[in-house]
């Protein structure tokens, strides 16, 4: 029995393996590092087989409370997470982002960076060590332990207070398309003002770094400079090609004439300075970190016209056709299935039908299901402080295990997802985020890095506080992470101030204060992407701007598909470009100023 049973545990891991591996595989970008990649990859795996497991351990201490043989193992798979999310995946992240030119200088400017933004944190932990020192024999560990969860809970504590207010009114919006869309539409408006100025930032450090090559001096050789300037080049090549795509084909008047005659930037140039290493690397940074920014609000900017535009089109009861959907489907597997006429046309019955009559009552269920958990999830969460009883709605689905142990296994997994899926939701909503996401085929090293530290952080933490709601015997898991209470002061930050200020934080959003008193106490980090304003009169005109900012991408589109089809069907290899298209190419070539039009006669 045991054999079988690690049989089944093993080929659980290899699946989630695959499963994890495939998913980061279809977001990370073609040039992301295969090092970068596989340490997200083990933190993905590592944070869901702790949130996967841990109903299973509740569900296992309610069922048989005397009988803990058969608990897990947790302290293998916390102290690799902790390793991987406070030390290795930074590391990495500070080495992708680094201007150096060589492994070493990388690797070593990554350590210095981490540790100077690690100084407090290190402070702190040795004064929490020095207290604990002769109370406990393994003191540096429960140290350890009690920083990453109070830090944890404290990050998911605004995460939570945000996503169980704001779920349940998202899946609202969602069911009517005109709401959605002009709220889409107030936010397209300064998600594009943000786009533009991240490719005008990258387009004004693309041509410092072209005047850096230009005007670099060959008057001496040195082969750390000449090393130096080879990547730079690798690296500013691959930013004009990006910025190219960006914007559609048009490259700045500097570029196109030579790129020597402005002076963008503070960089030194010419001569001696020219050569000077460190102001490369900074050079080296900043053309990095522009590219990475410029990429990433260009991804958010094309999921949200795309949302836009499916909404547009659900409103006014356009539906795809059968081919459309086919057209859209993926691999080889799934279009040699769209060939099958019956299998295309069931599809497209099962989507039109989801479209037209269950979508927006599935919607408001799930709505309505959705702030029925919030508030039963904060009614526990408050009532942990008072030292009472959890008043927990749903005790009924974990108590009573007469019926199996199986229903609390899906209560404990329902329950546990909903909150680490409100608190991601909310994560990428909040200006603590920047522009790091998850991009379908464009999340870059960092991106993933980030969103790998952010799972891996929380997911400890925010499964211990599920063990504190439930009020289960004590579990195998919820035993570990007790330890970490001989530190000072964590007991009551856990115990009293994380779930009060849940449910503070959820009155807040639900009547508007929060994003007063972020203005207030100058929070800038936790504020979120898009506030509406209190004048009505600036809400309809942010909805004007974006309506006409949409239309403008759904015709150059429609401009860019056409010319597609007409590449692809055109006779004697004679095709006609769009008159814009045949301007950037121009522009691009040099034939044109970017000013062009200026020069017309009136």
């Amino acid at each position: 029995m045991a054999l079988a049973n690690g049989g089944i545990s093993v080929f659980a891991t290899v699946i989630l393996a695959a499963m994890v591996t495939r998913g980061l595989g279809n977001f990370a970008h073609r040039d992301s590092s295969w090092h970068s990649f596989l340490a997200s990859t083990a933190v993905f795996l590592l944070a869901l087989a702790t949130i996967a497991l841990t109903p299973f351990d509740v569900a296992g201490a309610l069922c048989n409370p005397s009988d803990m043989s058969k608990a897990f193992t947790w302290q293998p798979i916390y102290w690799i997470t902790m390793l991987l999310t406070w030390v290795v995946c930074p590391l990495l992240f500070e080495y992708e982002a680094s201007g150096e030119f060589t492994v070493v200088q990388r690797l070593t400017t990554a350590i210095r960076r981490n540790a100077v933004s690690g100084g407090s944190f290190i402070a702190i932990g040795t004064l929490a060590l020095l207290s604990v020192t002769m109370r406990y024999n393994d003191a540096l560990g429960v140290v350890l332990m009690a920083a990453a969860n109070a830090w944890g809970a404290l990050l998911a504590t605004f995460l939570m207070g945000y996503g169980f207010a704001a779920v349940p009114r998202e899946l609202w919006r969602l069911a009517s398309p005109s709401s959605q869309l002009r709220w889409l539409h107030c936010m397209a408006v300064a998600m594009d003002e943000a786009r533009l100025s991240t490719q005008f930032e990258l387009q004004e450090v693309i041509s410092e770094a072209r005047i850096e090559i230009v005007t670099r001096s060959v008057q001496t050789w040195d082969p750390a400079i000449e090393r130096a300037f080879d990547v730079l080049q690798l690296t500013l090549e691959e930013s004009e090609q990006l910025h190219c795509e960006l914007t559609h084909g048009a490259r700045n008047a500097n570029r196109a004439e030579g790129g020597i005659h402005s002076s963008c930037g503070s960089v030194p140039r010419g001569g001696e300075d020219a050569s000077r290493l460190p102001n490369l690397v900074e050079l080296h940074r900043s053309l990095k970190q522009s590219a990475f920014e410029a990429r990433r609000a260009a991804c958010r900017w094309d999921e949200l016209v795309r949302q836009c535009l499916a909404l547009q089109d659900l409103e006014e009861q356009m539906y795809p056709s059968a081919a459309e959907l086919a057209a859209s489907w993926e691999g080889s597997c799934a279009r040699g299935i769209c060939q099958w006429h019956p299998a295309r046309s069931f599809w497209h019955s099962v989507v039109t039908m989801w479209l037209r009559h269950l979508r927006r009552w599935v919607l408001r269920v799930a709505s309505f299901m959705c702030a029925l958990l919030s508030g039963a999830i904060v009614l526990a969460q408050v009532s942990v402080p008072l030292r009472s009883r959890p008043i927990f709605l749903l005790e009924p689905f974990f108590k009573d295990c007469a019926a199996g142990s199986w229903m609390a296994h899906v209560a404990c997994l329902v329950v546990l997802g909903y909150m680490i899926g409100a608190s991601l939701w909310s994560l990428f909503r909040f200006k603590l985020a920047g522009w790091c996401g998850l991009y379908s085929g464009h999340t870059d090293s960092c991106s993933l890095l980030w969103c790998a530290c952010m799972l891996g952080r929380l997911a400890a933490p925010m499964c211990y506080q599920f063990t504190l709601l439930v009020d289960a015997p004590p579990t195998a898991f919820r035993t570990m992470m007790d330890e970490a209470y001989v530190v000072p002061f964590v007991s009551p930050f856990f115990d009293m101030a994380c779930p009060a200020f849940v449910g503070a934080l959820v009155v807040c959003h639900v009547f508007g204060i929060y994003p007063r008193l972020v203005q207030i106490l100058r929070l800038d980090a936790l504020e979120v992407d898009w506030t509406a304003p209190p004048s009505a009169a600036t809400v309809n005109e942010l909805m004007e701007e974006g309506r006409r900012l949409v239309e403008r991408e759904r015709r150059r589109r429609s401009e860019d598909r056409s010319l597609l089809e007409m590449a692809r069907g055109g006779e004697g290899g004679r095709v006609t470009v769009p008159l814009r298209l045949q301007i950037a190419a121009l522009i691009e070539d040099g034939t044109l100023p970017l000013d062009w039009n200026a020069h017309s006669p009136p």
